[in-house]
């Protein structure tokens, strides 16, 4: 003879309860994605910033070297990441200026051997380095191009500023023609996935400029 087991009103969960329990470990779940993503981004904007300091170091050298800063051969020329087109001319000079490895990507270079980089040192090459025990992590290669990257496996931008021109008296000031004023400007999107070929902070406005100030910038 089979008995009926009897479930008693008190040994469920209500539905009221589940959900409750679902929605707690929901959030749980958001909170532990949402401090990884931080500490993610976190860590990416600092070691941008320590690539910009060594950078910037490693032009110091470079100056001392050959007199005055690198000007990019093409400033302009791009490259397509994750489906996204990023300008790749300054940050291919500061590896070829940095590393020494190649000169073709400097305007007005000349060495020896073959002009293009090839991520590695020749004898010759040695005494060109700025920029000592550059660590592989701060450069990337795409195609052609042996280029300086951010923390976010980005190219750096590099622009080297126009000679100040002097003012006419009683003319308009010089037009500006890079961000800076200064001798050169080294900056990078960080993860402003929408700005990626703005190039003056003066002629982008709304959002864009919002957006902006996410960059990580020597100015």
């Amino acid at each position: 003879m089979k008995t009926k087991q009897k479930f008693h009103k008190g040994n469920a969960f209500t539905l009221i309860e589940l959900i409750t329990v679902i929605t707690i470990i929901a959030l749980l779940f958001s909170l532990v994605v949402g401090g990884f993503t931080y500490a993610d981004r976190y860590s990416k904007r600092s070691k941008t910033e320590v690539t910009i300091k060594a950078v910037r170091s490693g032009l110091e050298n470079y100056k001392e070297e050959f007199g005055s800063y690198p000007l990019p051969q093409s400033e302009d020329v791009t490259i397509e990441i994750a489906n996204k087109l990023y300008i790749v001319g300054g940050a291919a000079c500061l590896y070829q200026a940095l590393s020494g490895d190649g000169f073709d990507q400097i305007s007005g270079a000349t060495g020896r051997g073959t002009s293009s980089s090839d991520g590695n040192l020749d004898d010759y090459e040695n005494k060109n380095v700025m920029l000592k025990d550059m660590p592989r992590e701060l450069w990337a290669t795409s195609g052609d191009y042996y280029y300086i990257i951010d923390g976010f496996g980005h190219p750096i931008r590099y622009v080297k500023a126009a000679p100040t021109a002097a003012q006419t008296p009683g003319a308009a000031p010089p037009e500006r023609t890079t961000v800076n004023v200064g001798t050169y400007d080294i900056w990078s999107y960080s993860e402003d996935e929408e700005n990626l070929t703005a190039t003056s902070l003066e002629s982008i406005e709304g959002s864009v400029q919002e957006a902006s100030r996410k960059w990580i910038k020597n100015w």
